[in-house]
């Protein structure tokens, strides 16, 4: 019998509204424009923008090959180390990442049925969380604030937060520790087949694919086989009752 419910967040309870690389772009510029027009510290402007956005793709790159996360705040501690930046800006990474992630933050948006989905299963009864694979644990706090996840989901874990990515069995493992509960006795959601579905096997965990969002089918990834898919968030509490 299943008693709890691990949630990936992005494409799987809220999704994506714009071109990705332009909404990259645009916070970095604001930030770029914060440090030099608010906070009145000269620096390469151009060369931030540039230097941030490559640091954030290598550290994409190595986090997965290595299932460890590469944060934001080392992506733009290494980008201002690069550029030469006076040391004043190390002190505002924080802030400064705050206003980067902006843009990102007013793409996002909750799939019509998730809020009230996570309602009716936490009223039947099942624990609910979230691991998220993200390079900042603020963000994603902000993101279950702003979408109106936080009275259903406890606890709201990220990669950024704990240092491990999904596939590794520790990201679930520390939920179902957090919760007291046996592996066979969870389930994981989740709009990725090598991240969020392979974790779960990892673990010992049935995998439900969130199929809402349209992705191109990795071959590589072909053999992984959840235990069921969900085309619509709504049909998850049938699923997971014929589990």
């Amino acid at each position: 019998m299943i008693k709890g419910i691990i949630f990936d967040l992005g494409n799987t309870l809220i999704h994506f509204s714009a071109d990705w690389d332009q909404v990259i772009r645009a916070g970095a510029e604001a930030m770029a424009d914060w440090y030099f027009k608010k906070k009145h510290i000269k620096l390469d402007a151009p060369a931030l923008i540039e230097t941030f956005i490559a640091e954030r793709a290598a550290g994409e790159e190595i986090a997965q090959q290595t299932h460890m996360e590469v944060t934001a705040q080392q992506s733009l501690r290494n980008a201002l180390q690069k550029i030469e930046a006076p040391p004043t800006t190390g002190a505002l990474v924080e802030a400064a990442l705050k206003i980067f992630f902006e843009p990102e933050e007013e793409a996002y948006a909750p799939f019509a049925d998730a809020v009230e989905t996570l309602k009716q299963l936490r009223g039947q009864g099942y624990r609910l969380g979230l691991y998220s694979n993200a390079t900042d644990d603020r963000l994603v706090q902000r993101l279950v604030n702003r979408n109106s996840l936080r009275p259903w989901l406890s606890p709201t874990f990220s990669s950024a937060g704990c240092g491990w990515r999904k596939p590794r069995r520790e990201t679930f493992d520390l939920i179902a520790g957090r919760w007291g509960l046996p592996s066979e006795q969870l389930v994981v959601v989740g709009d990725t087949l090598n991240a969020d579905i392979l974790g779960a096997q990892n673990a010992g965990m049935s995998g439900i694919l969130a199929a809402m969002h349209e992705a191109p089918t990795n071959a590589a990834h072909r053999h992984i086989q959840p235990a069921a898919v969900a085309e619509r968030l709504a049909v998850l509490p049938q699923i997971i009752a014929q589990l």
